[in-house]
């Protein structure tokens, strides 16, 4: 769970170290801090069938758990019991990732979509079924811009058959790309059943608007539908896909300039107004988050370069010395 302050807390299953927390206890049924990401501004977090992945506003990449097919992007098969950055991702400007069972999409500010993990149904995209550990870019899908990624799976009932596949959309065509198991009905053509490299499908929800000018374009549930031997229906992906050009980074609390003006125009500082000052500055991941440079150089963010842009911190206090109960307060 990530906190509205900053802070990541995980508990549960920890057979391979998935939550982060360093050490690999079977069960932890209390939240426990991540220790390891305090202070870094997340955007994200997404966790596979034992895995973790986060993903900070300036596009950093951190993968945990287990790793048996190279799913945590780190050029191995060791497992992890804490957030690791994978130094593969340094400069692919990451907006968004996803976790499949065993494998891991990563799309880039660009559009650009890379995999990695594992690859036996085809999954990866890579038009081969072996693992891949470290990211690798989808070939097919350069130049297609894509929007939106998701990893799937499904267990086939009363059968060990594990089903993985990986859906894009592509908001300028209005269309979705799919590939991995193609089995029991995930594709409604019934094509081969694993699919290696993308291929087009129809979009399941047709809502008559253009992706072009609405920000919230398309809703679509239960994308695809199966159908079992013994003759009823049950949903295969089953995911809420809520597509929007905002939609990505944008996890814990951070600055924005109409909340600052508001803080400014009042006479006072109200209770609401304090209580959002305590949340943003009495967390180092927070204040991070709120100053990071604007004009792409917090892709950047290394030990060398912070990714902080200090004309932002200097506004900031010219701005709120207007009202010196505000600027007290912070």
């Amino acid at each position: 769970s990530l906190c509205e302050g900053g802070e990541l807390f995980t508990w549960g299953q920890n057979t391979h170290g998935q939550l982060g927390v360093g050490s690999q206890i079977a069960l932890t049924p209390e939240p426990q801090l991540v220790e390891r990401l305090k202070g870094i501004p997340l955007a994200q977090i997404a966790a596979g069938g034992a895995h973790s992945t986060s993903v900070s506003l300036s596009g950093a990449v951190y993968s945990w758990g287990k790793n048996s097919f190279g799913q945590l992007g780190l050029g191995d098969t060791k497992d992890r019991d804490c957030p690791t950055y994978v130094g593969a991702l340094e400069h692919w400007k990451t907006v968004l990732i996803s976790c499949g069972a065993d494998h891991t999409a990563v799309l880039s500010k660009e559009g650009l979509v890379c995999t990695f993990g594992a690859g036996g149904s085809g999954q990866l995209g890579h038009n081969s079924t072996q693992n891949e550990l470290l990211p690798r870019v989808v070939a097919e899908l350069r130049g297609a811009k894509v929007s939106h990624i998701v990893c799937g799976r499904w267990d086939v009932p009363m059968t060990c058959l594990l089903r993985q596949h990986t859906l894009v959309y592509v908001r300028s065509l209005d269309k979705f790309y799919f590939f991995g198991s193609g089995e029991e009905g995930q594709l409604e053509d019934e094509r081969k059943p694993n699919q290696l490299i993308p291929i087009p499908i129809d979009s399941p929800v047709n809502t008559g608007k253009s992706c072009q000018s609405n920000d919230h374009c398309r809703y679509v549930q239960s994308v695809f539908v199966s159908s079992n031997p013994i003759g009823y229906s049950l949903n295969f992906v089953n995911v809420v896909m809520y597509f929007s050009q905002n939609s990505h980074l944008n996890g814990i609390a951070t600055l924005e300039d109409k909340e600052v003006d508001a803080w400014i125009s009042k006479s006072g500082c109200s209770e609401s107004i304090k209580r959002n000052i305590r949340l943003i500055f009495s967390s180092e991941a927070c204040i991070n988050g709120s100053f990071l440079d604007k004009r792409d150089k917090h892709f950047k963010t290394s030990k060398e370069v912070s990714g902080i842009d200090m004309s932002e911190v200097k506004r900031f206090y010219e701005k709120i010395s207007k009202n010196q109960t505000v600027y007290q307060e912070v």
